[in-house]
């Protein structure tokens, strides 16, 4: 039989209680929640009683210290996460944690060092990988039906989508808005897909100018990425603290000549919109909230081609599917069923991404554009 996993959850926000618990419940006997931590006191002990999870923490290191767990997930706010990272390894524990992993190359790097120096193992939860629509177009690219691939176009577009439940929205506490929350997403899915080139360097601008005109404009939890729309015992929202961007857009360059613009919102004057748009020299692929194209040509003749995707089998599971997989790809990975090399989620994409991510910050407040040689390093 293989091991039962004992697992504690280091943040009890929305994350935690969409994406993460709904995925350990999905592992079923190879994992057993033993506690969960917030700095909320009621907000870990209504996650603890709702799942019945036996134990709950205001401070992260103490249970860490008194229930000795194999697995943790680190599901607080950005500027967390490295730390607590470092805590779970150095504790023992093999650790799931949310993206981006950091903001910094360096200090992505000293995690996964660390996880190599101590035998253990770190997963970054870049989940929309996993979801069905984005497995299909991976599966196209892949099978070469673009072709050489030297242009993308990234929109993930919330017209008012700002997370009101936790942390999102403060820079002391998320480092960044809009573009580290989704746009990781975005720049990861691209960085599978592609063979993950290096960033040669990055074009940014981020922008807060709408939040302080819509605060009374209804908004909804699901546009804002509660998926199903629940949200448990939020913290305050209070928009003076808002000190993040809500909007960014910018230009990326990678060393095999691919280019790639962007625009990620929070909150823009125009429709919801995902897309993602890929160019090849044999042909396209458009893929929307709702539908997919391929784009080519049939002998002489200019041909769209829309394939049919069916059903994920754990779509009906969780809102937050990817996860599952995810998870489900990881427990292999501990159990010896699998290797790292063969997990999906490689240490060199995430990587790249925490690289695009530093140097689209960097660019917006130097006013240029950032190469990855000005990282620090």
């Amino acid at each position: 039989m293989s091991k039962v996993y004992r697992v504690a959850i280091i943040g009890t926000g929305m994350i935690c209680n969409a994406a993460h618990i709904p995925a350990y419940k999905a592992m079923g006997d190879k994992v057993k929640i033993v506690a969960v931590a917030d700095i909320r006191e009621e907000a870990a002990k209504e996650t603890a009683e709702r799942h019945n999870i036996p134990k709950y923490y205001v401070d992260a290191y103490e249970m860490l210290e008194k229930e000795k767990p194999d697995i943790i997930s680190v599901c607080t706010p950005n500027a967390y996460h490295v730390e607590y990272t470092l805590a779970g390894l150095r504790a023992g524990c093999d650790v799931f944690c949310e993206k981006p992993v950091a903001v910094k190359y360096t200090d992505a790097e000293m995690v996964f060092a660390e996880a190599e120096k101590l035998g253990k193992h770190l997963f970054v939860t870049q989940s929309l990988r996993f979801f069905k629509d984005y497995v299909a177009a991976a599966d196209i690219v892949k099978s070469g039906a673009l072709g050489n691939m030297y242009f993308a176009d990234l929109h993930l577009v919330r017209r008012l989508g700002i997370p009101k439940w936790g942390m999102f929205h403060m820079a002391k506490e998320n480092i960044g808005g809009a573009f580290c929350d989704i746009g990781v997403h975005m720049c990861d899915y691209l960085m599978s897909i592609t063979g993950n080139p290096q960033m040669v360097s990055t074009t940014g601008k981020a922008v807060a100018t709408l939040v302080n005109t819509m605060k009374d404009t209804y908004y909804s939890n699901v546009e804002s990425g509660a998926l199903s729309g629940d949200i448990f015992t939020p913290r305050k929202f209070d928009w003076k603290e808002f000190d993040v961007e809500e909007f960014s857009n910018g230009y990326i360059r990678f060393e095999n000549g691919m280019t790639v613009t962007f625009k990620i919102s929070w909150a823009l004057n125009q429709p919801n919109q995902q897309t993602v748009s890929l160019c090849g020299d044999k042909g396209g692929l458009l893929l929307t909230d709702d539908s997919m194209k391929l784009i080519t040509t049939q002998g002489r003749y200019q041909a769209d081609l829309m394939p049919r995707i069916f059903e994920d089998k754990y779509e009906k599971l969780s809102n937050f599917y990817g996860h599952i997989h995810v998870f489900e790809n990881a427990l292999k990975v501990l159990d010896g069923e699998m290797t790292m090399e063969e997990y999906p989620i490689k240490k060199e994409e995430v990587m790249n991404v925490v690289s695009i991510i530093e140097a689209f910050y960097k660019s917006d407040k130097l006013g240029r554009e950032v190469t990855f040689a000005e990282l620090e390093k």
